[in-house]
């Protein structure tokens, strides 16, 4: 992005990047779209509903980083559909992609109710996709009732670590920019044994702050007296933000991004390759 290329500061995303989260979050999104097409709409459920292929088809769109407003968003377009059939209503990998291409300036409350309506209330949906994400035990560690499930797991456990390395044997700063809430981003760092990460080097949503805005990158370069991140993301919000803050690298991890030039499997790998990892 400029002819300057060594990082002086690390940020990492989380899901996909520090934990692998593919047995998680989609299925979190799957399950509230069975709960809301039979709780909520009294339909036939009759396949599978939201597979892994409309999950990596959402995060090639640079406004879908919440995965629980994927979730709003695909159940009130199929929602939308007159046939009692899950099966008959639901839009195939291409055909959501195509759908979501729609939302242009990145407004998904707005796309969705323009688009489909909203037969579902976006509350009710994300506060099922919490309490499916954490468990009834998390979720009242928290404080807070379930209302939905009685699981007293929750999918996060389904999570594994894709770092060996720790945020310390780093030789520049490190710090977290991601679409997770502080209460889901502390049980990731608690899975990858990252729990002692300084706190004031995170950006969360709870900050008012979602990718792909570029602030996130400002906030954490201005704290640190640094100038050029890399960032190591999976999905295109992660990208785009990189884009829009003019500086810095973006470093692709995983296979949500087929055209991007180099991939790698694991930030481990990533960090190596720049000469940031021994």
């Amino acid at each position: 992005m400029t002819g300057h290329t060594k990082a002086d500061i690390i940020v990492f995303d989380v899901d996909g990047v520090l934990v692998d989260a593919s047995r998680s979050y989609p299925r979190v999104i799957a399950r509230s779209l069975l709960w809301a097409w039979i709780r909520v709409l009294g339909r036939i459920p009759d396949c599978e509903g939201f597979t892994y292929e409309h999950f990596a088809a959402s995060k090639t769109h640079p406004a879908f980083n919440d995965d629980y407003d994927i979730a709003w968003a695909f159940i009130n377009c199929t929602a939308a559909s007159s046939f009692p059939s899950l099966a008959d209503s639901l839009p195939s990998p291409p055909e959501w992609r195509e759908k979501i291409e729609g939302c242009r300036d990145g407004d998904i409350e707005g796309w969705v109710r323009r688009s489909f309506g909203e037969r579902v209330p976006r509350a009710a949906v994300r506060k099922v996709c919490e309490e499916m994400y954490f468990g009834c035990d998390e979720y009242e560690a928290l404080g807070e009732t379930p209302l939905y499930t009685t699981r007293r797991g929750g999918l996060w456990e389904e999570e594994t670590s894709l770092v060996s390395f720790h945020w310390s044997d780093l030789p520049v700063v490190s710090a977290i920019y991601t679409g997770r809430p502080r209460s889901e981003l502390f049980l990731a760092l608690k899975l990858i044994g990252w729990t002692d990460f300084p706190g004031d080097l995170t950006i969360t949503p709870d900050d008012g702050i979602t990718k792909p805005s570029p602030l996130g990158l400002s906030v954490l370069c201005e704290k640190t007296g640094a100038s050029f991140p890399l960032f190591l993301g999976d999905a295109e919000s992660d990208r785009k933000t990189v884009s829009a803050f003019g500086r810095g690298t973006f470093a692709a991890i995983g296979d949500f991004l087929p055209d991007e030039a180099k991939r790698y499997k694991t930030p481990e790998e990533a960090l190596r390759d720049k000469g940031l990892l021994g």
